[in-house]
């Protein structure tokens, strides 16, 4: 359970922005869109914000108790018993959250391009590699992330410029019409899904990190990374395709690229945001379950993680099928529950820095 593998900062960096693309890319243009309209994209720059403040706060927590994973620094804090019965609904909170990520890959899979074959196999088949990279462990999976973001980023830059010429400024217009209510909800469910996961980061910041107080600084490099990706892609999406399309698509960045066309030659390049997509979902999944099954070993004090993720990955496919028995059931849990539900995790940090200020508590590297 001692997996004290030293991660760099640099691999921090891109591990976070892979975490915050993740499902985000794909799907929360439509959202926005439905909220905003034409301003979709304001909501995902004000979303941002809302990301930079949880970095803080992290960051505050990470200094303070450098060694500390967040179950364990729960226990230190609020004793064993209060602890428990927090790391129960965060074992619960990750257990679902990865959950629902094989479920979007095997829906948008059988969806869009293997419309003949069942969606469970699908969802097993990526659930495989989802343990198969958790079993590699930490190293493996850093390593690996480290090696493709050039690649992915590449890629990406690829598909946003072949975009640019069937973008159309007047989808934005009238410009920054929205009203502040819907304004602040948009940015709200923006924050949500995308940084708000964070919180099982803290499964590994930053105790399996190099230097924290550095390392913090690269965290709000990957919030302004990774808002900025999303915002220009929210943005092109409305301009491209519409506000009123936008909304209605269930994937409208998938549908974004099947839009591009130059010289009647380079064009049908959906494959490449699906392996760029299913790229960055891989290690946010990854992570998400990572935290959920050394969570639970450290919970019941098994020395190694690595024999509790054969038996809670056969969950994983089930319990996928039961959270989200349809596609109308999984939009309206994603854009009216998730937000608030994701939040009551997300905050744990300010309580526990709370506690820790009042009781003086404080451990050192």
């Amino acid at each position: 359970m001692n997996e004290r593998r030293q991660i760099s900062v640099y691999q921090v960096t891109v591990l976070t922005i892979l975490f915050s693309l993740g499902s985000t890319l794909l799907v929360i243009a439509s959202g926005l869109a439905q909220e905003l309209k034409q301003d979709a994209w304001l909501g995902a720059a004000f979303g941002t914000l809302g990301g930079l403040a949880l970095v803080a706060m992290y960051n505050a927590l990470a200094v303070r108790f450098p060694d500390m994973t967040l179950t364990e620094l729960s226990s230190y804090l609020l004793g064993r018993t209060t602890a428990r019965i927090f790391m129960l609904g965060y074992l619960f909170f990750n257990f679902y959250s990865a959950a629902a990520l094989i479920w979007y890959v095997g829906n948008f899979l059988s969806t869009n391009l293997f419309s003949e074959t069942p969606m469970q196999v699908l969802m097993i088949l990526y659930t495989v590699v989802v343990l198969y990279g958790t079993h590699l462990g930490l190293g493996a999976m850093t390593r690996s992330a480290e090696t493709s973001f050039p690649f992915f980023m590449l890629m990406l830059a690829i598909v946003i410029l072949s975009l640019l010429p069937e973008a159309r400024a007047a989808n934005l217009m009238p410009f920054m019409d929205s009203e502040p209510v819907p304004l602040a909800r948009a940015s709200f469910t923006f924050t949500s899904f995308a940084y708000f996961p964070w919180i099982s980061l803290l499964m590994i910041y930053p105790k399996h990190v190099q230097h924290p107080k550095v390392c913090g600084k690269a965290l709000y490099a990957a919030v302004l990374g990774s808002g900025s990706i999303l915002t220009a892609v929210t943005a092109l999406t409305v301009m491209v395709l519409g506000p009123d399309r936008t909304a209605i698509e269930l994937y409208p960045t998938y549908s974004l690229t099947m839009k591009i066309s130059i010289g009647h030659f380079f064009e049908r390049i959906e494959a490449l945001l699906i392996l760029l997509w299913l790229l960055a979902i891989f290690y946010q999944a990854v992570l998400i379950y990572y935290a959920a099954v050394t969570g639970l070993a450290q919970m019941i004090h098994v020395d190694e993680y690595r024999s509790l993720n054969l038996p809670m990955g056969l969950c994983l496919v089930p319990f996928a099928l039961l959270i989200y028995p349809n596609v109308g059931y999984q939009q309206a849990w994603d854009f009216k529950v998730w937000p608030v539900y994701s939040m009551t995790f997300a905050l744990w940090p300010a309580v526990l820095l709370l506690v820790a200020a009042v009781r003086g508590r404080k451990t050192k590297r």
